[in-house]
């Protein structure tokens, strides 16, 4: 599954729901909001997934496992970089060697 997340293969789930499978008893959705791409070469990608959640739960700084519609499961390490009104967002960062 990791080596299908490319931006490429990924800008067609923005705006797709993410269920965080963390807690069974707390279901929890995440958005894929923009996939920002850093730098590209021959040899490597370096880029950020960025998802909105609710106000809560906070999602902490951590490892945890995601099922998508079409994707299946993948374990991503999400990190809170940001909070509006809305919720927070998380960042999963890469950097993939290609």
């Amino acid at each position: 599954m990791l080596a299908q997340l490319k931006p490429g293969n990924l800008i067609e789930h923005v705006g797709t729901q993410f269920d965080v499978l963390a807690e069974p008893a707390r279901p929890l959705c995440l958005t894929l909001t923009r996939i920002v791409e850093y730098t590209r070469t021959d040899r490597q990608e370096i880029f950020s997934l960025y998802f909105h959640g609710p106000t809560e739960p906070l999602l902490r700084q951590g490892t945890y496992q995601l099922k998508h519609a079409q994707l299946g499961e993948l374990e991503l390490f999400l990190v809170p970089v940001g909070k509006d009104k809305d919720g927070f967002e998380y960042e999963a960062a890469f950097n993939n060697m290609i």
